[in-house]
């Protein structure tokens, strides 16, 4: 078998440079020891399965031909298509002219191999047009959940299938193509679950940072924070408000001279009840629930890390405020670094590890973070402020996960699935950066931690006094007041920017109503015409950082929504599915122009209240 150098490396090269580097390094490994113990490639470019004793193609021609015919057919203009199985990777190639992105999933590193060193796919690995997919990679799940939140990509997941490279695959791995449909499946739910139009949170979360901004700049800069304190220790421990953190309690009352503590809002309660004193509370809820949380009055020196778009009566009420900017495009485009940037995600105890992260902490201990119910039913510490069986969690669907362990099974829900979905892609993409054990005893096993009983933790890790820190200042009031003029002029500039958008799309808009209403026969070439006006204020609305900043995503995701549910129904006609897909984007420009309204209002409501 002779592998074709040149080609091999010129792939190689093109994974290491950015596309999947782990796969790379992972065939350079291979390659070294020259183990091909299944499979080898014909002069003609046909694999070899030596344990079935089969060729993969019966005939290599026909076959690939029969199967590129196929998917383009039963993909009809799609913007992407995931695909079975590399084979001779002829079949890829062959493709990558028709699609934006192609992946591939495949579980043998001889196959992976093989390919590489037959077909060149260097300039579309390069280009992101294909990506491969080791189904069996460590982290294929982080992969997957970074691919699939493309702002390309996540629009048009509903159009998601899984195609087959060959009659092979179908064959001899009937199991694996199930096992990673399903995998597909579920986290393509991750990214889109959260993308429900009639939800309120965005909005509300625009308007809480819009109001909170004068609040922000008076409190402690979260740059300031980081310089006094960033790498001044190496271990911290975050505490959640899960049911198995009661266990816990006596034993980190102890030792809690030694480690900084993180505490998620929702423990705060139950832990000052132990006489427990922790260095950061972090808080991100969007409505006033969470003042319950802070009914106690906290240590002097506490700091409250609090969300920017935290509710305005929770910046009232604490403080040792230090209110930080997320990291995501619609804070980032105000200019305001010395308060960001943190990727506080969606869940308190996630804010809990990044600001741990962030400061450098290089051993991290768990407790509390079951993201399950315990045996008894309940669903949070005894002394949670809304008590241990929290009505709320009962309303959503029950499955059951690995328990912490690897013994049996414990019942949690999606929303507690979802955290702990995200949370292992955080764990996974700062494993270089610290050491996350698990000390919760309990509930869900979480992957890319190493779980490690409490007692074990303090006996490793918790040797030395934590140093003690002064409550860093606010800024000065000029200086303040300068920043805030900043923020009002760059809040003036979106005011214009929405309503250019919105004249645009209500122009369009009522141009497509007169143009279906007309009750005429539309001729083709008028039809392309009206497309291409589409295309031009989709070009401005892909391309404007005010409508890409995150604030509208859910509405973007609609847009593809509506125009996927045209492309399934693959129409041939061109003049029919023109048609159809200016019906479609009218029923989004509908949406989409509502929803810029709402922004405007809330632009508008906050300049009136400077």
């Amino acid at each position: 078998m002779n592998l074709n150098a040149e080609i091999l490396n010129k792939n190689i090269a093109a994974l290491i440079s950015g596309t999947n580097e782990p796969l790379a390094r992972k065939l350079l490994d291979f390659l070294k020891s020259k183990s091909f113990t299944r499979f080898s490639l014909s002069e003609d470019f046909n694999i070899y399965d030596k344990s079935n004793q089969t060729f993969m193609y019966e005939n290599l021609e026909n076959e690939l031909e029969h199967f590129y015919t196929h998917i383009l057919a039963s993909s009809p203009r799609y913007p992407f298509i995931c695909l079975y199985g590399i084979a001779n990777a002829f079949l890829v190639k062959k493709l990558a002219r028709h699609y934006k992105h192609i992946f591939v999933f495949e579980s043998e590193l001889e196959l992976f191999a093989l390919a590489l060193s037959s077909v060149d796919l260097s300039l579309e690995l390069t280009s992101g047009k294909v990506y491969l997919i080791d189904s069996l990679e460590e982290k294929v799940a982080t992969q997957l959940l970074i691919l699939f939140d493309q702002k390309d990509m996540f629009e048009y997941l509903l159009l998601y299938e899984l195609f087959i490279n060959n009659a092979y695959y179908s064959r001899f791995y009937e199991q694996e193509l199930k096992n990673i449909n399903e995998f597909i499946l579920e986290h393509i739910q991750i990214v889109i679950r959260n993308l429900n139009l009639n939800s309120e949170l965005p909005l509300l979360s625009y308007q809480n940072f819009l109001n909170n901004a004068p609040t922000m700049l008076q409190s402690i800069p979260f740059q300031k924070l980081l310089s006094q304190r960033k790498g001044k220790f190496d271990t911290a421990i975050v505490v959640s408000a899960g049911p198995s953190l009661n266990k816990q309690l006596e034993l980190l009352a102890r030792v809690q001279e030694k480690a900084v503590i993180f505490c998620a809002d929702g423990s705060l309660n139950t832990l000052l009840a132990c006489k427990i004193k922790p260095d950061y509370v972090t808080n991100l809820d969007y409505s006033d629930h969470a003042l319950k949380f802070f009914q106690c009055a906290l240590p002097s020196k506490t700091i409250n890390a609090i969300s920017a778009s935290t509710h305005p009566s929770m910046l009232a009420k604490l403080e040792n405020k230090c209110v930080i900017l997320k990291t995501t495009p619609i804070y980032e485009r105000f200019g305001l670094s010395e308060f960001g940037y943190l990727d506080v995600g969606t869940q308190v105890s996630h804010f809990s590890y990044v600001l741990a992260l962030e400061l450098g902490f290089k051993t991290i201990i768990m407790l509390g973070q079951d993201l399950a119910f315990d045996e008894a039913g309940n669903s949070h510490a005894k002394g949670f402020a809304y008590g241990q069986s929290f009505e709320a969690e009962e309303e959503f669907t029950k499955l059951k996960v690995l328990a912490y362990g690897g013994k049996g099974e414990g019942l949690t829900h999606y929303t507690w699935y979802d955290y702990k979905i995200k949370l292992e892609f955080l764990f996974s993409c700062n494993a270089l950066k610290a050491k996350f054990y698990n000390a919760t005893e309990g509930g869900a096993r979480i992957a890319f931690t190493e779980e490690l009983s409490f007692k074990e933790c303090c006996e490793r890790f918790l040797s030395k006094e934590k140093p003690e820190f002064e409550v860093p200042k606010s800024l000065p009031e000029n200086k303040s007041k300068k920043l805030l003029l900043k923020f009002k002029e760059k809040l003036q500039k979106d005011q214009k920017t929405c309503e250019l958008f919105l004249n645009d799309s209500t122009s369009l808009y009522q141009a497509l109503d007169n143009i279906l209403n007309s009750n005429k026969d539309l001729p083709l070439e008028f039809l392309q015409s009206v497309k291409a006006s589409i295309e031009k204020l989709n070009f401005s609305l892909d391309t404007s950082d005010f409508c890409q900043d995150g604030m509208l995503r859910a509405v973007f995701f609609q847009r593809g929504r509506l125009i996927s549910k045209v492309l399934n129904s693959k129409i041939q006609d061109e003049k029919l599915y023109l048609f159809h897909f200016v019906c479609a984007y009218k029923e989004w420009l509908e949406l989409f122009i509502q929803a810029l309204d709402e922004r405007k209002k809330a632009i508008e409501e906050a300049l009136f209240e400077r």
